[in-house]
């Protein structure tokens, strides 16, 4: 059995109060409720996507406007634009972290704090602790066993930091430890290849589907898209949803066509649409309501008249006075 690779959550905690947070005010005063709703909807796809965080870079901050964009369809007067400001707003507020907002990440203790706590019973969890702002203590409070992954790595992590930067402390005074550290430096770049290789594989695993879909949608899928695509392979999602997923895309022509397709792979996701099958079911019309009484070919004139009187004084008496 392979380790749990899922990195997004099926679930998140919302604290009971979230619109009444004191650093929501400025957003609520200068874009209303828009201002709240957008920060829950980011919420939203930093849990479902990456778990922790939204790459809010080039194509990443394209790709994040764009599905705002989808959760606000039908309100008026909310262009890609406001969206933008209202996330600026809600990161001068406090709500993102601002240091790692300008490197291109959107987060903050808060959101990875729920993402700590949906994963501790998870056999492995992907971190980039170069952005993780929780410290030992801090988790330790929500998991004093010290069983999650994310605890022990973060651990892991930490004292390997402290040994390479004593290492380097000791090989700067003893120049014969330089052969050593080269080695292990080495073998640590060949295991870093090496598992880069095994993931290359299972991305790559149906790269004829993968470039299929490029084709239709005329645009290029980044890495962790390609990851998502065979995430949902291996919950059972069959190559017809898939391609009548794209299918629907192209229709509509969006500007951002892998964002839109995303969305509406997640939405088949959500609604249980996996097979071609699933698809048939949704797409056939509901049976159609048998008719009351007798047909008018069954009724005489008189008969017909009469009926047509009952129909008419039990309409007007259903209608309320």
């Amino acid at each position: 059995m392979g380790r749990n690779r899922k990195v997004g959550l099926d679930w998140w905690p919302r604290d009971i109060g979230l619109y009444r947070d004191p650093k929501l005010r400025a957003a609520r005063q200068k874009f209303g409720v828009l201002g709240p709703y957008v920060y829950e909807c980011l919420l939203d796809i930093a849990y479902g996507d990456k778990g922790y965080y939204i790459a809010y870079s080039g194509e990443g901050r394209e790709d994040t406007l764009w599905q705002l964009r989808e959760y606000t369809a039908g309100l008026e007067n909310v262009t890609i634009e406001t969206l933008a400001a209202v996330v600026d707003q809600l990161v001068a507020s406090g709500l993102f972290h601002a240091a790692l907002y300008e490197r291109g990440f959107l987060t903050s203790k808060r959101i990875q704090m729920g993402y700590f706590i949906a994963t501790v019973t998870r056999n492995a969890v992907p971190i980039n602790f170069d952005i993780w702002l929780l410290t030992e203590q801090e988790m330790r409070e929500k998991n004093p066993s010290g069983k999650s992954f994310v605890l022990r790595a973060f651990i892991s992590h930490t004292e390997n930091a402290i040994y390479r930067t004593e290492n380097a402390i000791y090989c700067t005074e003893n120049p014969q430890s330089r052969e050593e550290q080269r080695t292990v430096e080495q073998r640590t770049v060949e295991d870093s290849r090496a598992e880069q290789t095994r993931e290359e594989k299972a991305v790559t695993a149906d790269s004829g589907l993968t470039t299929e879909l490029e084709e239709k949608l005329n645009c290029k899928f980044d890495h962790n898209f390609c990851l998502e695509l065979r995430r949902l392979q291996n919950k059972g999602m069959q190559r017809e949803v898939f391609l009548d997923t794209a299918r629907q895309t192209a229709e509509n022509a969006p500007r951002n066509p892998a964002g839109y397709f995303r969305t509406l792979l997640q939405n088949c996701e959500r609604d249980g649409i996996l097979t071609a099958e699933d698809m048939q079911k949704r797409a056939k019309p509901a049976p159609a309501q048998p008719a009351i009484g007798p047909s008018s070919e069954q009724l005489s004139a008189f008969d017909r008249e009469w009926y047509e009187r009952v129909k008419r004084y039990t309409r007007e008496k259903a209608v309320p006075s």
